[in-house]
């Protein structure tokens, strides 16, 4: 699996460098009920795996968390074409109750540094 550079919405976001910086959630999407019997019933949208997306950066400067903020801007209210760190094409909208990115402001270095959480959810 080749490293390759994130994008999201035609825009280059900072690359991920740490562990846990970038995490992958296949999965199905519908629900499941537990019978009276105990036995499973599961109710599938598509049987077709979709996946979840979370990327995490630490110690972005001003400019790359801009970057980032404007790359989110692209799902705001619809989808948009996201390139994975490890390669492949999906298209994305936030996470569900994902409206906001999670920012923690620090100084580093004498400067302002942000660490990132960014979610998405493939369509």
């Amino acid at each position: 699996m080749a490293i390759t550079t994130p994008a999201l919405g035609g825009t280059t976001l900072p690359q991920v460098y740490v562990k846990g910086g970038f995490m992958e959630y296949p999965g199905y999407r519908g629900a499941d009920l537990e019978m009276a019997s105990g036995a499973l019933a599961t109710d599938l949208i598509s049987t077709s795996v979709k996946r979840r997306f979370e990327l995490y950066w630490v110690g972005l400067t001003e400019a790359q968390v801009l970057t980032v903020l404007t790359a989110f801007a692209t799902v705001d209210d619809s989808s948009a074409s996201f390139t994975s760190p490890v390669g492949g094409s999906h298209t994305v909208t936030r996470d569900f109750g994902a409206l906001e990115l999670e920012l923690t402001w620090y100084r580093g270095g004498g400067v302002a540094r942000a660490d990132v959480r960014m979610r998405l959810r493939e369509v």
